[in-house]
């Protein structure tokens, strides 16, 4: 674990490994309180948050929100253990997403389990028994509808409800400083390596949720972006991140319909087999899986649009 020295003022950056992937927490902090963006998995409050707490002269008793971003093991995997560390902390999750992350069996029947009865698609055994060695649920003691605004004393931060990834995912904006805390919300055309290679596709899941959040957070228009897996992205970087993200959910968009067009009716797997290998630069082997997240969101956002049909588990232009 590193503690990032602070981009600005009151935002310290909590960079911890993942595999060989880079996972960010954020810390807002304030004169009065301070607000932890995200869990990671079971033990990294313990192992990363408190050092870095005490590395800027801050207590535990002093965190008075814990948000979590979404409902992925890697960002609420450990909400038990900040939850015993952090006592005066609310817990805080959209309703969308609240469930998932209070009971391990919710989140793998309805995201990672999520494909199973209509499209056949189920994930593989060896990430499932990853996911649930990673976490510990705890309560969400707090369930957001919308945005909310939290008081470090200083300033005010606002929680943005910003789906897409998932239906209730969250992100942390402060005006002040001009910088806007994503976790996934956006997520370019890979998601990437601590080394920066591409190491699986970008997992959106709802079409359009997400065109609608790259939209908000482009009028925001955040001096930096603070992301979970990618970095920070600053100035031009930060728009060019959210050009690039608009750029493949076309693309790929474009690669379904057609496929569709070209191939007739065919199953998810399928699909996935003869994509993958065009949407991106990451490696052809064991990410199909995570590819189903937005080809499946592309397939029901075409249907809904009235371009693309599925009858007994078959996907066909219409």
């Amino acid at each position: 674990m590193t503690v990032a020295g602070p981009s600005v003022p009151g935002v310290h950056l909590v960079n911890t490994s993942l595999g060989d992937r880079l996972s960010t927490l954020v810390l807002f902090t304030g004169p009065d309180s301070v607000l932890q963006l995200d869990t990671g998995v079971d033990g990294t409050t313990s192992a990363a948050v408190l050092p870095a707490l005490a590395g800027i002269g801050r207590r535990p008793e002093e965190v008075g929100h814990v948000v979590v971003s979404h409902c992925d093991v890697d960002h609420f995997g450990g909400v038990a253990d900040a939850a015993q560390n952090l006592p005066r902390a609310a817990v805080v999750a959209h309703e969308a997403d609240a469930g998932a992350v209070e009971d391990y069996a919710v989140y793998e029947t309805e995201r990672a389990r999520g494909f199973r009865e209509r499209f056949g698609w189920d994930e593989d055994p060896a990430v499932l028994e990853w996911c649930r060695s990673v976490t510990r649920e705890g309560a969400v003691t707090r369930r957001l509808t919308g945005d909310e605004d939290v008081d470090l004393g200083d300033r005010v931060l606002q929680v943005l409800h910003v789906p897409g990834h998932t239906r209730g995912h969250l992100a942390v904006h402060d005006p002040r400083t001009g910088t806007l805390a994503v976790s996934d919300a956006v997520l370019g055309a890979a998601v990437p390596l601590a080394d920066g290679s591409p190491a699986f596709p970008p997992t959106y899941r709802y079409v359009a949720d997400y065109r609608a959040t790259i939209d908000r957070i482009e009028q925001l228009a955040p001096e930096r972006i603070i992301t979970a897996h990618y970095g920070t992205f600053s100035g031009p970087d930060a728009a060019a991140f959210l050009l690039e993200s608009r750029r493949f959910v076309d693309r790929l968009e474009e690669l379904v319909l057609a496929d569709l067009r070209r191939n007739g009716p065919t199953s998810l797997a399928e699909l996935l087999a003869r994509i993958n290998p065009l949407a991106g630069e990451w490696p052809a082997e064991g990410t199909e899986g995570a590819l189903a997240f937005p080809v499946v969101g592309h397939l029901e956002d075409l249907e809904t649009r009235g371009l693309a049909k599925e009858e007994a588990g078959q996907w066909a232009a219409a």
